[in-house]
This record gives structure tokens, C-alpha cells and sequence, in this order.
């Protein structure tokens, strides 16, 4: 992938689950965003002069999509990457998503998506088989399992939990388009992780905790970690942070600095086994 700035990302947020989740934090992610939900505000209507005010299923969502190719190619155009935020298992995401990869796609954009996996049974059976269909339109995937937030903060009620997710979606996407400047592909090297964003813990603490937010097995022969600990952590800093996080956990973290100072935000980044 070419350099890239944050003025060359463009995050579309695809599916009314995914909305609704977004729309829950005041905080920018920092870069343009368009919402795409055919049952919903949407940035582009997608919606057809017939089409009831009803949800709508997969197919139907992607045959809406495709009427208005050419508006979200237009949206793409001038761009360098294409975020993708989605929670899997839901109708209008199951459709909207591929038609966005393909339109990022032709106009010569990298695809990272970042996908959650939800709290309902049914939906997130579906979200976990969808995800080697996103992952192969995905140059880098990210995945944030929405129900393991309740094991990190077991007294946490289900709106205070979505809060969490929504906030750790806006600051994961305002700083991994951050790094996007930087060797992006060199630093995430792996093609799939999982991702935890955790408060007031120091970092090594903080991977700990990701380990059990993760929906997969996390082991430290699958790779490295990567960490982004706040622009105040200096060179003594990350050395012992280094230290205490293979201490803890045996995995070796990339330490990433982020441009914000506020150091009890911790992201935590772990790749997934045989990606």
C-alpha cells in the first residue's frame, strides 16, 4: 500500500446495527465518514422508488447498493484506503459490504475492514461464517467482539457496553488511519486481528485483558501484538512497557505511539491464528 494520510481515508459505516453504534459517540474518527444503511439515514439513499420502509434482506440490500454504485464510487474517488466498519450477521451489512470492497477496489483503494461481532446468538453465528468472505475482500481485517466486552466489564450494562465499543471503534479508526502514513502493512503484518480498547490499566495489563476479549485463540507463536500507548510514553517508557507485556503475556508487542497524549487509553491489536 502507497503512503497514505488521513485526508486520503474515507470510512463508510455499512449496515443499521453498525450505524446505530457509531452514532452513540460525539468523538470524530478523524477522517470523512458515510453512512450506508437501506433502512436508515443513510448518506446515500439507498432505496428505491418501490422499496417500502421495511428491513430489508441481503439480497435486496446489495441489489440497492449496486443502483448506486456510481455515487459510492464518487464518494471513493481521490482516495487512497477505504474503512469499512460493519457488524456481521446483519442483513443490510451482508449485502451493502461486498458492493463497497468493489467499488474501493476500482478506484484503486486498499480495503481495511473493521467488523464486530454482535451480542445475539443467531446473528453472531452468522457474523463468525461471514467472516472469511469479508476477510477475502479485506487487505487488513480488524474484528471487536461486542459480547466479550461483558467478560472485560462483567458489571456493565448492555448500553454502558455499546458505549465502550462505540468509543473503541471511533479511536481505533482515528488511529489506524493515523499510521496509515506509516509502514501500515509492515507494522500489521498479519491479514486478521482482534482488537481490544481498554481505560486506566497500564499497557501490559491492557494485553492481558485483550487476550479475554478476544473471540479467538490467542497464542504468542501466532505473531506479534501491537500496542498504541499515548504520544507521552517516551523511550524509558515503551522499553519497560515492552518488557512487562512479554513478561505478562509471553507475546511480543509492536509498540505504536499515537499522536494524543492521554495515556490510560490503551488499543490493543492481536493476530489471529492461521491468517
Amino acid at each position: 500500500m502507497g503512503r497514505a494520510h488521513m485526508g486520503d481515508v474515507i470510512l463508510f459505516v455499512c449496515g443499521g446495527a453498525a450505524r446505530h453504534i457509531i452514532s452513540r459517540v460525539s468523538e470524530s474518527p478523524g477522517v470523512p465518514m458515510v453512512l450506508l444503511d437501506s433502512n436508515g439515514d443513510s448518506s446515500i439513499p439507498l432505496r428505491g422508488e418501490d422499496v417500502p420502509d421495511i428491513y430489508l434482506d441481503e439480497y435486496e440490500s446489495y441489489a440497492l447498493a449496486v443502483e448506486n454504485r456510481d455515487e459510492i464510487r464518487a464518494r471513493l474517488r481521490g482516495m487512497r484506503v477505504a474503512l469499512i466498519f460493519s457488524v456481521l450477521g446483519g442483513w443490510s451489512s451482508s449485502g451493502i459490504l461486498p458492493v463497497i470492497a468493489e467499488c474501493a477496489r476500482l478506484e484503486g483503494c486498499s480495503v481495511v475492514s473493521i467488523a464486530g461481532l454482535p451480542f445475539e446468538p443467531t446473528r453472531r453465528d452468522k457474523g463468525l461464517a461471514m467472516m472469511n468472505e469479508v476477510l477475502g475482500l479485506s487487505d487488513r481485517m480488524f474484528v471487536i467482539d461486542v459480547a466479550a466486552y461483558s467478560k472485560i466489564y462483567p458489571d456493565y450494562k448492555v448500553h454502558r457496553t455499546l458505549n465502550l465499543v462505540a468509543t473503541a471503534v471511533s479511536f481505533s479508526v482515528k488511529n489506524l488511519s493515523a499510521v496509515m502514513d506509516g509502514p501500515f502493512f509492515s507494522t500489521f503484518s498479519k491479514k486478521l486481528y482482534t482488537l481490544a480498547y481498554t481505560t486506566g490499566l497500564s499497557p501490559s495489563e491492557a494485553v492481558s485483558r485483550a487476550e479475554d476479549a478476544s473471540a479467538f485463540d490467542v497464542d504468542p507463536t501466532y505473531g506479534k501484538s501491537v500496542v498504541m500507548v499515548s504520544s507521552r510514553f517516551g523511550t524509558a517508557e515503551r522499553e519497560a512497557t515492552f518488557d512487562a507485556i512479554v513478561g505478562l503475556t509471553g507475546i511480543v508487542p509492536d509498540i505504536v505511539t499515537r499522536d494524543d497524549a492521554e495515556d490510560t487509553r490503551i488499543i490493543t491489536f492481536l493476530p489471529v491464528q492461521g491468517y
